[in-house]
């Protein structure tokens, strides 16, 4: 599903020079939200925005006179979800602090954030920049251990920042409203780029795992349903079907063949089962999800070398 976009114009020309200050600490909240806004430096401050508001992202390009804002570990705790902005700055300059790293950016430079932190921004020269806002958990998903210790500041010049500003500045290009795409694979998209050049941990390894064995625990319930697919599976787990593709690659097979030899081995247990003697082959192929007998015959075959029938004689002594 590709869903709505919403398109959001605005810009400190519309309102009197009075009350321009104001609009922008509403706007400011409105799009990153609450901040805690510092005086403007200008006399005559000016400002617009731009967004587009896809499902679970939004694209902002921004222009302001320099200005500041802050917010603190008790304004983190009031935040209503956890968010991931990449910034990239077009012009102009401005001093980021997050946490307890300090740094200044200017033209060609990305800046990774997030709300779950202390941060404090001042812009030192009138700035244009472009943010991607999407899931924090996006983030956690590809690195659950290590997603703080991601590098923040990406500086012009350097592999990881020409490709990721490449990426939100094409994005900014694209008209969605006349070229639809998914917001789920744009979202993997970016992440994907940000966490290319990190090296696997061992404890996400074993986070992997552990992950994937959740995942199973979800599916069983969902077996015997018939319109059970990979969309409901990554669904009811909040993870996107590239994510999940990627946890049973670490298990050595794909989210269907699971599903499909769990079938099968249920399947196996009722056929061998004296108290199912009474049921049919399709009937028991049916409550396992499979909706063709023909197919079902052919999967079980090919996984234990015998027929439906054949493994119900087997197994009861029947001739």
């Amino acid at each position: 599903m590709h869903g709505s976009i919403d398109h959001v114009r605005w810009s400190t020309t519309e309102f009197p020079s009075r009350e321009r200050y104001d609009a922008w600490v509403a706007a400011l909240n409105e799009t990153y939200g609450h901040w805690n806004a510092e005086f403007p430096i200008g006399a005559d401050f000016n400002a617009r925005v731009k967004a587009s508001k896809l499902p679970g992202l939004s694209l902002v390009e921004c222009h302001c006179d320099p200005c500041g804002a802050s917010r603190s570990r008790a304004d983190t705790s009031t935040i209503e979800s956890e968010q991931l902005t990449i910034q990239l700055v077009l012009a102009g300059k401005e001093y980021m602090k997050l946490g307890s790293h300090e740094t200044t950016i200017s033209r060609g430079d990305v800046f990774v954030w997030d709300n779950t932190q202390p941060m404090q921004f001042s812009v030192l020269e009138p700035l244009h920049k472009l943010s991607l806002v999407v899931p924090l958990d996006r983030l956690k998903n590809w690195v659950p251990n290590g997603w703080r210790d991601l590098p923040r500041h990406l500086k012009s010049g350097e592999p990881n920042a020409w490709l990721l500003g490449s990426y939100v500045r094409s994005l900014s290009q694209i008209d969605f409203d006349k070229s639809p795409m998914r917001s789920n694979a744009l979202i993997e998209a970016a992440i994907a780029i940000l966490v290319a050049p990190l090296a696997p941990r061992e404890s996400e390894s074993s986070h992997r795992l552990a992950q994937l064995e959740t995942v199973k625990a979800k599916i069983e319930p969902m077996l015997r349903d018939p319109g059970l697919d990979l969309e409901t599976i990554a669904a009811r787990n909040c993870i996107s079907l590239r994510y999940l593709h990627w946890l049973f690659e670490g298990g050595g097979t794909t989210p269907w063949r699971y599903v499909v030899q769990k079938r099968l081995e249920g399947c196996k247990r009722d056929l061998e089962n004296p108290e199912h003697a009474h049921r049919s082959v399709t009937d028991i192929a049916f409550s396992w999800g499979f909706s063709n007998s023909a197919h079902f015959a052919r999967k079980i075959k090919t996984a234990y070398g015998l027929s439906p029938t054949e493994l119900r004689r087997m197994a009861l002594g029947v001739n």
